[in-house]
């Protein structure tokens, strides 16, 4: 009788493609492939970032997986977990995220599920170049008269064996932990306060329009453009929030965090209640640019005018808003319970436990999602990936695949595996016995094709050719309208 918990997974593909990674450019108009020294080779490869890539497009056109919302700093681009998470995107989920809050020390990081090695070649680079040229452009140009000549490049090309490995944490998948600041919940909108807002009012503000057309707020002898979230504040306006030895830094000194000037800042009203009282001291920023003229900050939502009050309210916080499905919620033991459910169906729960001044939330997906996720993550991997680089299709195709379900989430088939000529167009593949004696390892799947053969009868122990028969005891049992085919 088989064991229909989760279990951990790993997989090992051999596909024979061209690296169509790049790396940058060697030098003058040759485009270089991605190499490293194995052995006493030189073997090209595929980078992690690069089968990651081309996994999750395979899943959008295949499963329908939507790209996750991201949001940007400056140059840094990350995903956007106050849109996003791993209950509404399995992206998120599957490949894990990266979430700053202001600057590097405070942060929020998921670790990816779903582990990915480069794809290494198996067959040495021999420095093999090709010259591209764009004549069929060229030659429609001269047709109409134009003087246009070729624009010339090289690349470097490398057609082999690769290897590439995934392991899936289950224990990972479908869960997820932040540590917060607080939290409301109030008609059926829970809201995650993932830093306390602070809110500065400006005070003595114009809005006005420059001579080429643009907004601007314009504050004593300064302006403040407002891009959405973005703001371009006059240096005049702001001042270093950097102490040294109880002092502010020099002006010489290149600030590393800078605020609003006191003197341009709307204070306590008289009578004004306390709770409402406006901060005194400006929002410190930790993540802002300049240029010569201005301060590029952000804020955490588009900032506020009142013309009546001639005021701009100025909010850094940041929350998660919680809403678009029914949430209904629960007491379940010393924590509240959230689950949210969609068109009658619940897609999960959110629970929050209080642990001193601070909570934890734990995302879970329920069940049936986390199983449906998987199957696809692998019936993805096992029928090819969907890839495209440099405007040329790559064939990520198993020709061999070996899967195991194993007690640690490690590839553990991915040292041992190789691959050794039979006759001039087929292979037999090496190292399997090898990794069938490690002691993490159950059940195990195997495939292979003409091309990369597997001597079966040599193996030390029962494998399945049965892919169906390994999902189910992966605890992934098919559906009936699934079975009939194995490989």
């Amino acid at each position: 009788m088989r064991d229909n918990k989760l279990s951990h997974i790993t997989l090992t593909v051999i596909f024979e493609g061209s690296a169509l990674n790049r790396d940058e450019k060697v030098g003058g108009n040759i485009l270089s492939i991605k190499k490293l020294k194995k052995g006493d080779k030189v073997v090209s490869f595929i980078g992690k970032p690069a089968i990651r890539h081309y996994l999750f497009e395979t899943l959008v056109k295949a499963h329908g997986w939507k790209p996750s919302s991201v949001t940007g700093q400056g140059n840094v681009v990350q995903f956007d977990i106050t849109k996003d998470d791993i209950l509404t995107s399995p992206e998120l989920d599957a490949f894990g995220y990266m979430y700053t809050m202001g600057d590097q020390q405070n942060s929020i990081t998921r670790k990816a599920p779903v582990g990915i090695t480069k794809a290494i070649g198996l067959d040495p680079y021999e420095g093999d170049m090709a010259f591209y040229a764009n004549h069929d452009l060229v030659n429609r140009g001269i047709k109409q008269g134009l003087k246009v000549t070729p624009n010339p490049y090289n690349k470097e090309e490398h057609y082999s064996f690769y290897k590439v490995s995934f392991t899936i944490d289950v224990d990972i998948l479908g869960r997820d932990e932040w540590i917060i600041e607080n939290f409301e919940y109030d008609n059926n909108l829970l809201r995650l306060i993932l830093q306390k807002p602070q809110i500065a009012v400006i005070k003595d503000v114009n809005k006005k329009e420059d001579d080429e057309g643009n907004i601007y707020y314009e504050v004593k002898d300064g302006r403040i453009y407002v891009n959405g979230k973005e703001l371009r504040v006059s240096k005049n306006l702001m001042e270093s929030a950097d102490k040294k030895g109880g002092k502010d830094k020099t002006e010489e000194t290149a600030p590393e965090t800078i605020k609003f000037k006191k003197d341009i800042l709307k204070g306590k009203e008289k009578g004004e209640e306390s709770s409402q009282k406006r901060q005194e001291k400006s929002i410190i920023f930790k993540n802002f640019e300049q240029d010569e003229e201005y301060y590029i900050l952000y804020a955490s939502k588009e900032p506020e005018y009142d013309e009546s009050q001639r005021t701009l309210k100025v909010e850094a916080g940041l929350q998660k808003v919680i809403g678009d499905q029914e949430i209904r919620c629960e007491e379940v033991e010393k924590s509240k319970v959230y689950r949210l459910v969609k068109e009658c169906k619940e897609i999960g729960k959110i629970s929050i436990y209080e642990y001193g001044n601070i909570y934890k939330v734990i995302f879970e997906i329920n069940e049936e999602e986390k199983k449906e996720r998987i199957k696809q993550i692998l019936e993805t991997i096992k029928d090819g990936l969907y890839a495209q680089s440099s405007n040329e299709l790559n064939t990520i195709i198993p020709l061999f695949l070996i899967a195991g379900k194993v007690k640690v989430p490690s590839p553990i088939f991915h040292p041992y595996i190789e691959i050794i000529p039979i006759d001039d167009i087929s292979y037999q593949v090496v190292g399997i016995n090898d990794a069938l004696n490690n002691s993490w390892l159950k059940e195990v799947f195997i495939m292979d094709s003409q091309k990369i053969r597997v001597d079966k009868d040599k193996l030390v122990k029962e494998v399945t050719h049965d892919w169906n028969e390994f999902l189910e005891s992966l605890g992934l049992a098919s559906s009936n309208s699934e079975k009939g085919g194995d490989n």
